[in-house]
């Protein structure tokens, strides 16, 4: 059964994913990070292949964790204050890694060149919230920083506007936040419904030309949660 990574501080994803078939394994409390982010998947775990690089004070979603992946534990000095919350905060599209190349975690850095990843230096530490995977070749962002560094790159990238989702405690939140996409499937899935985007159908033709289906988990709004991760 595919394990689905993911705050459980909104239920109603969880059971949507779990009666989809889906084992969920819920993400921790990290007491050092603001308030909103303490819970969010994408900053406590960097999945790599088989690997899971898991905050080394997430010791519950580590030991989850072992059964399926090799677990590597990591980022002891994470703190409250940007950068030193996003080490683990990189989206991966196929064998691209991309990232604040200077805050991502040592051991994440050094495995990735190892297992010959490129990495892609982008300013914005919150690299993976920026951005939904949709392919092992295309994103959507609404980060301008993070579609210019992508230009005459492999990757394809869709840039939406900004501040269209939810995140509770901040003025809004980030798309990749929002979303996680299941390789195995080549599903994407929106915790809200995509289709109340104002950039939908651009987002619906884009999936589609990169052969991913859609799946909207409610009929809300979209809120970031911290991503969801598949492994």
């Amino acid at each position: 059964m595919s394990k689905a990574i993911l705050s459980t501080r909104y239920p109603q994803f969880a059971e949507k994913l779990k009666a989809l078939g889906y084992d969920v394994i819920p993400t921790e409390k990290v007491s050092c990070l603001i308030d909103y982010e303490q819970d969010h998947a994408d900053l406590q775990c960097l999945i790599l292949d088989d690997t899971a690089f898991v905050l080394s004070c997430c010791d519950k979603l580590a030991n989850a964790l072992k059964s399926v992946c090799n677990v590597v534990l990591c980022a002891d000095d994470i703190g409250h204050d940007y950068p030193l919350n996003v080490p683990l905060n990189a989206a991966q599209v196929g064998k691209t890694l991309i990232c604040r190349t200077d805050t991502l975690d040592k051991q994440a850095s050094e495995y990735a060149r190892r297992n010959n990843y490129e990495l892609i230096h982008v300013r914005q530490g919150y690299a993976k919230c920026s951005c939904a995977v949709v392919s092992d070749r295309a994103i959507i962002t609404a980060d301008h920083g993070i579609e210019r560094t992508l230009k005459g790159s492999k990757i394809n990238v869709l840039l939406t506007e900004q501040g269209r989702v939810r995140l509770d405690g901040a003025d809004y939140g980030f798309i990749g936040g929002a979303s996680g996409y299941d390789r195995a499937s080549r599903t994407l899935y929106f915790t809200g419904n995509i289709r109340k985007h104002p950039d939908y159908e651009r987002i619906e033709d884009f999936c589609i030309d990169h052969g991913t289906k859609i799946i909207s988990l409610t009929d809300d709004e979209l809120v970031d949660i911290g991503g969801i991760l598949f492994c």
